[in-house]
C-alpha cells in the first residue's frame, strides 16, 4: 500500500511540474523546389500579401513559438507560421513558384478533408510534434498549376 501511495505522489508531482513549463514549438519550411517560393496566407478566404513569406531555393524558413501556461493547446504549423499577423481564421495558404506556378491549400473543414491530402500543409501530420519540417519539393513545383507567367 505504501508503494502505491508513493508512486501516486511521484506521478502527481511530475505531472504538476510539466504543466508549469513553457512548451517550445519549432517549425521549419524547407524549399527544395528548384525555384524561389512565396507563401501567402488567406484570412477568412481573403489573400493578405503583407504577411507573405519568401524562401529562396535550398533555403529554410524557421519559426519558434513558446507557449506558456495556460497553454493555447493544439498548436499547428500553419498558424504559427503566420502568428505575427494578429489575424485568426487562416483558411488557405498559397504557394507560388517563381511567380509562374502555384498551389493553394485549404484548411481542414467538414467539406475539405485535408488529412486525405498528403501534401496539404494544413494536414495534421505536419503538426503532430513540437518540432516539424515541411519540405517543398521539385515534385510540388511540377504538380503546381501554371499561372501563365504571373500568379499575382
Amino acid at each position: 500500500m505504501k508503494n502505491i501511495l508513493f508512486i501516486f505522489i511521484v506521478l502527481l508531482f511530475s505531472r504538476c511540474t510539466e504543466q508549469g513549463e513553457d512548451r517550445k514549438y519549432n517549425y521549419t519550411i524547407t524549399n527544395n523546389s528548384g525555384v524561389i517560393i512565396e507563401m501567402i496566407p488567406y484570412f477568412s478566404g481573403k489573400k493578405d500579401v503583407k504577411y507573405k513569406i519568401t524562401i529562396n531555393n535550398d533555403e529554410k524558413f524557421n519559426k519558434v513559438y513558446t507557449d506558456q501556461p495556460p497553454y493555447t493547446g493544439g498548436l499547428v504549423m500553419d498558424a504559427i507560421l503566420f502568428s505575427g499577423s494578429n489575424q485568426n481564421n487562416l483558411t488557405h495558404i498559397e504557394i507560388t513558384f517563381n511567380n509562374y506556378k502555384k498551389i493553394i491549400y485549404q484548411g481542414c473543414t467538414e467539406t475539405n478533408q485535408c488529412f486525405n491530402q498528403p501534401r496539404n500543409i494544413f494536414n495534421p501530420i505536419f503538426s503532430d510534434e513540437r518540432t516539424e519540417t515541411y519540405i517543398i519539393s521539385l515534385e510540388d513545383y511540377q504538380n503546381a498549376i501554371d499561372c501563365g507567367g504571373n500568379c499575382n
